[in-house]
């Protein structure tokens, strides 16, 4: 595909469903930036646009707004999507903030600010991703994940403090885990374990990685690592 017809592509498709635009999103910076931006602001614009009726409004109020004029609803819709721009704006500044407002941060508390900074909308972005698809963005880190028989949910590209990194959610016996692939020259100090009143985490440093494990389940971290750290090899 031609650099134009794989951007409209994305456009079309921001969670890149199909391998081959998997794998020009995997192997090109401007296209994941491309990507995020398109998921984000799908995102945003989807929760602005979802709103309940509170049970107590009158039903005189209600069966106004059903009567409002065609041009009336252009200008709220309008209006909602400069607020789904300005909450990805917000949310933006929110994450460089993460990545360079605090210099002294380690690897696990970056980690811990990714899982909070996209918790609220993490929901709706899982999905089953593909085991080949995975192994695409991986690929770019030198590894590759074999005979893995837990869902994967989510994937794809992050930034650890100007280090590309891999976003990764997995289904286990106890919920959900957060995985972080980090370059092994990142900028950020390393540290076996790490906690707050919520998550607990792990790191290991393995051939050409540190791999990050996030859950808020103590048996995650007492098996996930482990069967990471035999089923994903570095090429």
């Amino acid at each position: 595909m031609t650099d134009l017809t794989t951007k409209q592509a994305l456009i079309a498709d921001p969670q890149a469903r199909s391998a081959a635009l998997a794998s020009a999103v995997a192997n090109d910076p401007e296209l994941q930036q491309l990507q995020r931006k398109l998921l984000l602001d799908q995102l945003s614009i989807k929760q602005a646009l979802e709103f309940k009726v509170p049970e107590s409004l009158p039903l005189i109020l209600l069966r106004q707004q059903l009567l409002l004029t065609a041009q009336t609803q252009k200008k709220r819709f309008a209006g909602a999507i400069a607020m789904a721009a300005s909450i990805a704006f917000v949310a933006g500044l929110t994450l460089n903030w993460f990545n360079y407002g605090y210099p002294q941060m380690t690897l696990g508390q970056h980690a811990l600010a990714h899982v909070y900074h996209e918790a609220p909308y993490m929901d709706q972005m899982l999905a089953p991703q593909p085991l080949n698809q995975v192994n695409i963005k991986l690929a770019s880190f030198g590894a590759e994940l074999t005979n893995w028989p837990q869902d994967i949910v989510y994937a794809n590209f992050c930034d650890f403090r100007g280090t590309r990194s891999l976003h990764l959610v997995m289904q286990t016996e106890h919920g959900l885990a957060t995985v972080f692939v980090v370059p092994a020259d990142n900028q950020l100090k390393f540290e076996h374990h790490f906690a707050d009143q919520t998550y607990r985490g792990r790191s290991l440093a393995l051939k050409t990685a540190d791999l990050v494990v996030v859950s808020e389940n103590d048996a995650d971290l007492q098996q996930l690592p482990a069967k990471l750290q035999q089923q994903l090899k570095f090429i």
